[in-house]
C-alpha cells in the first residue's frame, strides 16, 4: 500500500511545481494561464488570486472540463499548502490536461508574500427586526457546537 508521501512523489515526477514566487513573476510576465482554485467555499471567500477559478478538490473531476474546457491550455493548480493541488493535478492530467503546474505552497505562501489577491465582499445581512428570542436560540446553538469541536480538538491531542 502506498503511503502519503509514496503519492506524493509519484505526483512530482509528472507534474511542474512552480513556488509563489516563481507564479508571482510568471504572471507579472504577461503569461495568462488559466489558475484553478481546489480549496473549500470558506478558504476562497477569505480570498483568492484574481482570475481565478473555483473548483472544490471534491468536485474537481465532474467540473473541471466544463470550467476549463480546452486540455491543452497551461493551468496553474492551487490550494492552501501545495498538496491538493499536487493531487487535484494528476487527476486533471488523467482527464488529458496536458500543461499543468500546481503552486508549490498553495495560497498559504501567497498570502505571507503580501502577493495580491481579491477578497469578495460578505454578504449583507438583512435579518429583519430584531427576535431576541430567536437570537438566543442562535447563540445556544453554535455555543454547542463550539464546545463540540473543541472537545474533538482535545481528543486529537
Amino acid at each position: 500500500m502506498k503511503s502519503r508521501e509514496d503519492l506524493l512523489s509519484a505526483a512530482r515526477e509528472t507534474i511542474r511545481e512552480m513556488s509563489v514566487e516563481e507564479v508571482k513573476a510568471y504572471l507579472d510576465g504577461g503569461n495568462t494561464p488559466a489558475l484553478v482554485d481546489i480549496r473549500g467555499l470558506d478558504e476562497w471567500e477569505r480570498g483568492h488570486l484574481e482570475g481565478a477559478i473555483h473548483i472544490p478538490r471534491g468536485q474537481l473531476e465532474a467540473e473541471v472540463e466544463e470550467k476549463v474546457p480546452n486540455k491543452g491550455d497551461e493551468v496553474i493548480v492551487y490550494c492552501a499548502g501545495g498538496v491538493r493541488s499536487l493531487l487535484g493535478a494528476v487527476s486533471m492530467q488523467e482527464l488529458g490536461y496536458e500543461n499543468l503546474i500546481s503552486m508549490a505552497g498553495g495560497f498559504g505562501d501567497w498570502e505571507d508574500a503580501h502577493c495580491p489577491f481579491v477578497q469578495p465582499p460578505a454578504p449583507e445581512e438583512d435579518e429583519g427586526p430584531l427576535n431576541e428570542e430567536r437570537l438566543t436560540d442562535e447563540i445556544a446553538h453554535l455555543e454547542e457546537l463550539i464546545a463540540q469541536k473543541k472537545a474533538k480538538l482535545e481528543a486529537a491531542e
